[in-house]
C-alpha cells in the first residue's frame, strides 16, 4: 500500500524504502561521528583546535541535510492538480496538463509526462514533457504500482 495520508480531498504519496535507507544512513553517520570521535585518546582529542571540530561537525549536518533533502520526495494530488517535491525544487502541474502517470519497469521513479504549456498537440508520448515523481521510488516495488494506480484512480475521479 503506498504510504498515503488522508485529508481534506487530496493524495499525499511519499517513497517508502528510500526514506527507511536514508534515516538509517543519518542515524548511523551520526553515530559514526560520535563513536570515533571518543574512539580517539583524550591526548589526540585535546589537539583539535575548535574551528577544526565545527568544520567536521557542519560537514556531518551537511551530510545529514542532504538526506533528509532526498528523503523529503512527494507527491501531492488535490482536485486542482499535482504538487510535486522532489528534493528542494516544488513544481506545480494543473490537471489538465497532465497526459498520462507511468511507472515502467526499471524506472528509478514515475514519470507524469505533460501536454505543452502554450496548449499546442503532441503527437506522440515521446513529444510530451516529462516531470519526475520522485515520491513514488521504482525500487519500492508493489507499493509504487499501487500508488501509481491510486494516483491514477484519484485524477480519474477529479476530471
Amino acid at each position: 500500500m503506498p504510504s498515503t495520508e488522508p485529508g481534506p480531498d487530496r493524495l499525499v504519496l511519499r517513497p517508502f524504502w528510500l526514506r527507511i535507507v536514508g534515516r538509517a544512513l543519518a542515524v548511523g553517520f551520526l553515530i559514526f561521528a560520535v563513536v570515533g570521535w571518543f574512539a580517539f585518546p583524550a591526548t589526540i582529542r585535546a589537539l583539535v583546535t575548535p574551528f577544526q571540530l565545527g568544520t567536521l561537525i557542519a560537514i556531518l549536518a551537511a551530510m545529514i541535510g542532504v538526506i533528509i533533502i532526498a528523503t523529503a520526495s512527494s507527491v501531492i494530488a488535490d482536485p486542482d492538480g499535482l504538487t510535486v517535491r522532489n528534493g528542494v525544487r516544488r513544481y506545480r502541474v494543473r490537471w489538465d496538463r497532465v497526459h498520462k502517470i507511468i511507472l515502467r519497469d526499471g524506472d528509478p521513479w514515475a514519470f507524469a509526462l505533460l501536454r505543452p504549456a502554450d496548449g499546442t498537440p503532441f503527437e506522440a508520448d515521446l513529444d510530451a514533457e516529462r516531470l519526475s515523481l520522485m515520491g513514488i521510488q521504482g525500487h519500492d516495488g508493489d507499493r509504487a504500482r499501487q500508488a501509481v494506480d491510486a494516483l491514477r484512480r484519484y485524477r480519474a475521479a477529479v476530471a
